[in-house]
């Protein structure tokens, strides 16, 4: 009786195991990132997509800053964890620090498809392993000292139900754009800027482009994102260790100054390999500045190299998109922001706790 009792409980038990990344997992990782995709591939392909992928990052680049064992100059630092059945890695997740330290966000998140397991019919992914991974990144964030973490998920994907049992709760959508490649036109003079107080970003417009931000964005999706005027600072300039590795390439930003406020805001995000990204924000009292910012991005981005462009907006920005419609961007996917609050933990109370009771006594 005791011994079939024993072997009830022993099958009960998970045949996997969630583990910080170590060197010896990089093969593994390298075959989950090669069957994983950002969308659903074609009919008949054996990848599958991606429970999260964000924009522009690269697992591989977050792995070996994960296992490295100093800081890598240049590159984000992250938290990588994987999943082990019988010595096999069968999922990846990884979270990184937004601008905001206190503020992460899981960037990567995929599992090896299970056949054994069936959802609607379809092969679908494990929902405890995805459960007890995304976990596990949240646990990293608090490590951090993180008071809440973020993840962006597909609108008609099979990350948000994952997302959903671990409490994260949707902020807001964001609907992505794609305009197609263009002609190159290399030897192309720069378009005279005919929008009055267009002019580069600096650091001290970080506070206007807040006030924008407020004025913009409705209250609650203000509330979750508890944003701070130094988020909309340009970066600084700063030395890369693997210049090769990064998509990115540096941003320009624009903002429109009129009456001494902030009523316009760009960011192009110019890519080495790959599509172009671009940000904007407008104030509605002005809904035609949005066409000219969006003309002259596109025409910047195509200066520069002839690849598609994509655009993200928050569903609220109607400014934003009927400009986009003008100038020829297609829909392309509409992904959900959504976001979990974390508890601290003792040891980050009391570090936070003991400086502000020395600033009361004394």
């Amino acid at each position: 009786m005791t011994g079939a009792r024993y072997t009830r409980v022993e099958r009960m038990q998970p045949d996997w195991t969630v583990a910080t990344a170590r060197w010896w997992h990089m093969p593994g990782i390298t075959r989950l990132i090669r069957q994983s995709r950002r969308r659903w591939p074609s009919a008949g392909a054996t990848a599958r997509e991606a429970l999260l992928w964000s924009p522009f990052w690269s697992p591989s680049v977050g792995v070996v800053q994960s296992v490295w064992g100093s800081r890598l100059p240049g590159v984000p630092a992250s938290s990588s964890h994987v999943v082990e059945a019988a010595g096999t890695v069968v999922g990846l997740g990884q979270c990184r620090p937004r601008t905001d330290a206190r503020q992460w966000e899981v960037t990567f998140l995929s599992l090896m498809p299970d056949v054994a397991e069936v959802v609607g019919g379809a092969a679908g992914f494990p929902d405890r392993r995805a459960q007890q991974l995304l976990g596990r990144l949240c646990d990293a964030a608090i490590e951090h000292d993180a008071e809440r973490i973020f993840a962006m998920v597909r609108d008609d994907g099979d990350g948000a139900p994952v997302l959903r049992q671990l409490s994260f709760s949707p902020v807001t959508r964001e609907l992505t754009y794609v305009l197609p490649v263009g002609v190159p036109d290399a030897e192309a003079r720069p378009v005279a800027l005919q929008v009055d107080g267009l002019r580069r970003q600096e650091r001290s417009d970080s506070f206007g482009v807040h006030q924008l931000y407020q004025a913009t964005t409705p209250p609650v999706v203000q509330l979750a994102e508890a944003r701070r005027p130094q988020t909309w600072e340009p970066p600084r300039a700063r030395f890369s260790a693997l210049p090769r590795l990064s998509r990115a390439a540096p941003g320009r930003r624009w903002v429109v100054v009129r009456d001494g406020r902030v009523v316009g805001w760009t960011h192009l995000m110019l890519a080495r390999r790959g599509a172009h990204h671009l940000s904007l924000m407008i104030d509605p009292s002005d809904p035609g500045l949005a066409a000219s910012l969006v003309s002259m991005a596109t025409d910047a981005a195509r200066r520069v190299r002839a690849a598609p462009t994509f655009a993200s907006i928050r569903d609220h920005q109607w400014p934003e998109r009927e400009a986009l419609d003008a100038a020829g961007f297609r829909p392309y996917e509409t992904n959900v922001l959504m976001m979990k609050q974390l508890a601290l933990s003792v040891a980050s109370a009391r570090r936070n706790l003991a400086p502000a009771m020395e600033r009361a006594v004394s």
